[in-house]
């Protein structure tokens, strides 16, 4: 073999050993390139998972009952709101959009402000509509900067913490006549007139008067906090609506009989429920007592039941003067003092314990009335008719 055909084996071995490493390298960068890609991918996928989730939890914190949020910038333009917030009353907006417009309200104003020039929270309360509002303001640790506006309707809060003071000053008010009471009749007896034999066995019948009255405080506060914590069960029976109706009638006409008030029924004799007796008879006689006590001499009083669908509707009228109607929406809440709901004597409590009897019944109790004309209650019990049919 010549000289040349040996460099040209020794060339295109050469080639051969280059073209074989160039291939390796190429394969070795087409290797990492793909598990580059392979990474990346997988990194996409992480992050469009995450994405998902986060876009999950934020449509859930958008429509979740809670708190209105709203993310407000340095500017004060609102870049994301929730929708309690547009249900709460504010302005109905495209994103985003200026504070000013989207609230409506400088209190809501005031505090953004204040939150975004001093890191912190900040905390207000105001009115709007009649409704009772406390807002929160804080700076997020997102950059840019960012504030946080939160705003919960304490309308109801406000409205129980009300109720709240209104009972422990009321059952102070009730417990406070007997007990003074009390303390003049015990002071009169261990004085001259406990020789009077007469005067002392009079003293004797006002104490155990008073003592009644603080007695059946008592009982009634227990029954109620019974029915409200659902310990008091019920004794669901089929009954005819005037075998409710007739027991009470009978039991409330020594007292309707000093005023001359006239007691009447109206019902139909076929009619039944699906109710608790005992606890259905307490919620008439409480009824008929309230208008015993506010109905004026010679006048009446009408009980009566008559079908409403598969309902039976119960109802009590009297010719008295009938109720305020700002007191009206709050009569049956416990110690509410209104003329027609409470007296010297009574303890305030009943209208509140025959609506939790009611509700406990699966019906519904309310009032109406044209003030100085007299007012009807109404109640209602599952008729026997929607028990079948159920």
């Amino acid at each position: 073999m010549t000289l040349a055909a040996w460099g040209l084996v020794v060339i295109l071995a050469l080639a051969a050993v280059f073209l074989a490493w160039r291939w390796r390298l190429a394969e070795t960068t087409l290797k990492s390139a793909l598990d580059r890609l392979r990474g990346i991918r997988e990194q996409a996928e992480v992050l469009e998972q995450t994405t998902a989730t986060q876009q999950a939890y934020l449509a859930s914190l958008v429509q979740a009952d809670g708190p209105a949020l709203l993310l407000v910038d340095a500017q004060q333009t609102v870049h994301w709101i929730n929708d309690v917030a547009r249900d709460m009353g504010l302005e109905p907006i495209d994103l985003p959009v200026p504070l000013s417009r989207a609230v409506r309200s400088f209190e809501l104003l005031d505090l953004a402000a204040r939150a975004l020039e001093t890191p912190g929270q900040h905390e207000r309360q105001f009115s709007r509509e009649g409704r009772i509002y406390h807002a929160q303001a804080m700076q997020t640790s997102a950059q840019p900067l960012l504030v946080l506006l939160v705003v919960k309707d304490v309308t109801e809060l406000q409205r129980l913490g009300r109720a709240r003071r209104d009972f422990v000053a009321n059952i102070s008010h009730d417990l406070r006549t007997p007990i003074t009471t009390l303390q003049l009749m015990v002071e009169t007896l261990q004085g001259s007139a406990g020789s009077d034999d007469a005067r002392r066995q009079q003293l004797v019948g006002g104490i155990k008067e008073q003592i009644a009255t603080i007695q059946q405080l008592a009982q009634e506060m227990l029954d109620l906090s019974m029915i409200e914590s659902g310990r008091m069960p019920l004794r669901m029976v089929e009954i005819a609506v005037g075998a409710l109706i007739e027991p009470v009638l009978q039991r409330m006409q020594p007292q309707a009989a000093p005023k001359r008030l006239s007691l009447t029924a109206r019902y139909d004799h076929t009619l039944e429920v699906l109710a608790d007796p005992d606890n259905v008879r307490r919620v008439l006689q409480n009824l008929v007592h309230n208008a015993l006590k506010f109905t004026p001499p010679d006048g009446a009083i009408t009980v009566g039941a008559t079908e409403a669908g598969d309902d039976v509707r119960f109802w009590v009228q009297d010719s008295g003067k009938g109720i305020d109607p700002d007191d009206l929406p709050r009569i049956f809440e416990r110690f509410y003092k209104a003329d027609r709901t409470r007296s010297e004597t009574g303890t305030g409590l009943g209208l509140a314990i025959a609506r939790h009897i009611v509700e406990a019944h699966g019906g519904r109790i309310w009032a109406e009335s044209v003030y100085g004309k007299g007012a009807i209650f109404y109640f209602t019990l599952p008729g026997k008719s929607s028990v079948v049919s159920r």
